[in-house]
């Protein structure tokens, strides 16, 4: 019997669908907060929370747990977020030990790797973990990681696999590391052209299904095979609402709009937009898994699916406001330095100015003007 956390998703769903016209899959049970907008064959489908529900009857009986419940896309209450992600994770782990489940299956990002200027090109599976900081789905995604680590060498008999994936494209594929890939929003960093990789939703489930049927433990890249470089990608999206900025211009109007609830995109984010995140399929195409899509096929694919972009009008309006309001905060801070060095400078190079001499001290005003006067003799 295999339960799904997070199932009624766009990964749960096309995963539960797979499995539930696989021979020999007698049961399956799904979790989430939500309804599922469709129900596969056979599933058997609860409502819970990860992070507040009764688990362990849910799960009783189930030998196989795949877990993908988790917050994805970055929102203003990371502790929330990490209520669900993190706290979520340890509450489901503890009720599959309690209820002896024989295999743990993940979903991770590649974005535990990190996005920084002398990262290998590709990164495989034994690269160090070490997300940037300002982005919580990378962070909070390496400390699942870290617990099912813990986890199984606290539990040895039991088969854990984690699956780290490129950003997942296709039809209704719409989190925030995809659309960023193709643009939406439309932010590019002035020089900046890191090479590009995605997975399509069809792949990312077939390596699913693989791991679910199959024995296979331990952690394993998840692409298409190789990567576009960023000129090639720029040809294959639409033309760009926004003209490229500087990374620091960039940062603080996504800083401006993320605080000012106007838009979805954390400025932690901008590192991924500049530096090589991509990563190697070689261990997981040992185990037989072949990429259907080629990385152009999926961002073609994922084009397609997102449907209209917003208008230009509106990206402009937005994105210009949060530009005006990050170069005004510059040149506030820029002039507020240079006027504290100024005042440093000054005391520095005139302390007598600014200080009155021992023998005033304790003197009325007159009294120590006349006390600090030269004496004519």
């Amino acid at each position: 019997m295999i339960a799904v956390t997070g199932a009624s998703g766009l990964v749960g769903q096309a995963l539960l669908g797979v499995l539930g016209d696989t021979a020999g899959v007698t049961r399956l049970v799904a979790l989430d907060v939500r309804e599922p907008t469709r129900r596969a064959r056979g599933v058997e489908f609860h409502r819970a929370d990860v992070a507040r529900s009764e688990l362990k009857t849910l799960l009783d009986g189930c030998d196989t747990l795949v877990h993908l419940a988790s917050v994805v896309d970055p929102i203003p209450d990371e502790s929330l977020m990490a209520r669900v992600n993190v706290d979520g994770t340890r509450r489901v782990l503890d009720a599959a030990a309690a209820v002896g489940v024989r295999k743990v299956v993940r979903v991770s990002s590649a974005a535990v790797y990190g996005a920084w200027p002398n990262n290998p090109v590709p990164l495989t599976e034994d690269a160090p973990l070490r997300p940037n900081p300002g982005f919580s789905p990378g962070v909070q995604a390496a400390e699942v990681e870290r617990q099912l680590v813990e986890w199984r060498n606290e539990h040895p008999g039991v088969v854990v696999t984690t699956l780290r994936t490129a950003p997942v494209l296709g039809p209704g594929a719409e989190r925030l590391p995809s659309r960023l890939l193709l643009g939406r929003p439309p932010w590019r960093v002035r020089g900046a052209r890191p090479p590009v990789q995605a997975v399509h939703l069809d792949d990312l489930v077939a390596a699913l299904a693989l791991v679910v049927l199959h024995d296979h433990p331990g952690t394993f890249n998840v692409a298409s095979d190789g990567w576009v470089d960023g000129d090639r990608a720029r040809e294959l999206l639409p033309r760009p609402a926004l003209p490229p900025m500087p990374a620091e211009l960039v940062e603080r109007a996504l800083r401006v709009t993320w605080h000012a609830g106007l838009g979805d995109v954390p400025p932690g984010v901008v590192p991924y937009l500049m530096h090589p995140w991509v990563v190697t399929n070689d261990r997981l195409r040992a185990l037989g898994w072949v990429p259907r899509h080629t990385n152009e096929e999926a961002i073609i694919d994922g084009i397609a699916s997102l449907g209209p972009a917003p208008s230009r009008a509106r990206t402009w309006a937005i994105a210009a406001l949060a530009v005006v309001v990050a170069a005004l905060g510059a040149v506030v801070a820029a002039l507020a330095g240079r006027g504290l060095r100024t005042w440093v400078r000054r005391r520095v190079a005139s302390p007598s100015r600014h200080r009155r001499s021992p023998s005033s001290r304790g003197l009325p005003r007159g009294d120590a003007r006349r006390a600090t006067r030269p004496t004519r003799r």
